[in-house]
């Protein structure tokens, strides 16, 4: 079950009434945290694999993860020190798959004005 708490995305503050979507949609509203969701994709990773593979700073990368986690999206397992990451529900993929869909459709219905 995703955590529930005043403190949201990063550092801002959320307001007690919040909608869960709301939180859910801010989660997925990063390059970053979208790349670590596709690199789940293909297995369970290390966070220094994560690390590796999108050459970003272990602080900004546990910060992404965290949030990933409150929302129910991403699990994790120690395994001695290392902690180990996976996919909490595969849903997600539909959810993004669809969005590239409809972006992929609003694009080619507009590509006229661009």
């Amino acid at each position: 079950m995703p955590r529930i708490g005043k403190m949201g995305m990063g550092r801002r503050m959320m307001g007690p009434m919040m909608d869960p979507r709301s939180r859910f949609f801010m989660a997925l509203a990063s390059d970053q945290r979208i790349k670590i969701l596709e690199l789940l994709k293909e297995a369970e990773k290390s966070s220094a694999e994560i690390i590796q593979a999108l050459e970003l700073d272990a602080s900004v990368i546990s910060r992404h993860l965290m949030i990933l986690r409150n929302v129910g999206l991403v699990a994790a397992r120690k395994e001695g020190v290392a902690l180990y990451f996976s996919i909490a529900d595969d849903r997600v993929y539909r959810i993004v798959d669809l969005a590239t869909e409809v972006i992929k459709d609003w694009f080619d219905q507009h590509s006229a004005f661009f």
